[in-house]
């Protein structure tokens, strides 16, 4: 009885999180002059995302088997305490170390250790990709869970280095997603895992490409309007009415905050 709790509540989050998520887009932040953004990125480096060797452009572009955007994304990376004036309120949260800007910015924060920053630049490049990819602004659900699977795929990673005043010892740390991020992560895992990863990249490509991320089909279930309109037969039991009831709370909790942040992503 309880795999059958976990799984069905795996199942009522992604879909209600595929559909009700995707109803509150996140809005640009206040004061973002165009003009101070492209300043800020005077000197940035151009990423072609047809030509990019990074690995979670070459798995978006080769593997999963999106056309690449033509548009060009620039890159640059900024101390945290010689931010422009324009990106400082991206930045608040002292954890995010980068934030993509309409797919076509990408501001990274300079970080010690080399790995840990080009793992950022991966998973920036993933909202780049699918937001310039897409007709539709994605929910940020699928983006978040997006741009780690396709980055590090990981909840946890350690990032070390040979130590420069101690030979022989390597010092680094851990750096672990937030229980929000591990959640959009766990979502993805749940879809590979109930329909494999070939099924999983083609609804993957067609979400990207339609702006449509139900997986209630994926799941052999009908779309998400038809669910919507369908008229109950029969009555839930109170478990499970309370189990969807806390799940919608999640999600419309999740929306919100992504509403009051901004249509950039971390």
């Amino acid at each position: 009885m309880n795999e059958v709790i976990r799984n069905l509540t795996a199942i009522v989050a992604v879909i209600l999180a595929s559909g009700a998520a995707g109803g509150l887009p996140a809005s640009e932040p206040v004061g973002l002059a165009q003009g101070d953004l492209a300043a800020a990125f005077e000197g940035a480096q151009e990423v072609h995302l047809a030509t990019s060797d990074v690995s979670s452009v070459v798995t978006l572009r080769e593997v999963v088997g999106i056309p690449p955007p033509s548009t060009p994304v620039l890159v640059k990376t900024f101390k945290r305490e010689n931010l422009p004036r324009v990106l400082q309120s991206t930045f608040l949260n002292p954890g995010i170390a980068g934030v993509t800007i309409q797919g076509k910015y990408i501001a990274i924060i300079q970080a010690p250790i080399q790995k840990e920053q080009d793992d950022t630049l991966r998973h920036e490049l993933v909202h780049a990709y699918i937001t310039l990819a897409s007709p539709e602004e994605l929910p940020f659900w699928f983006q978040e869970a997006s741009a780690v699977h396709f980055s590090t795929d990981k909840a946890q990673k350690f990032y070390g280095q040979p130590s420069k005043t101690k030979p022989g010892m390597m010092e680094g740390r851990v750096v672990e997603l937030t229980d929000t991020y591990k959640q959009k992560l766990k979502s993805f895992h749940f879809l590979i895992d109930q329909v494999g990863q070939e099924k999983f990249y083609k609804w993957y490509r067609q979400a990207v490409l339609t702006g449509n991320t139900d997986a209630g089909p994926l799941l052999g279930l009908e779309p998400k309007q038809e669910r919507r309109e369908a008229k109950p037969k029969k009555r839930f039991p109170l478990w499970l009415g309370g189990l969807i009831g806390a799940v919608v709370l999640v999600v419309a909790v999740a929306g919100y905050f992504a509403a009051k942040t901004n249509s950039d992503y971390a």
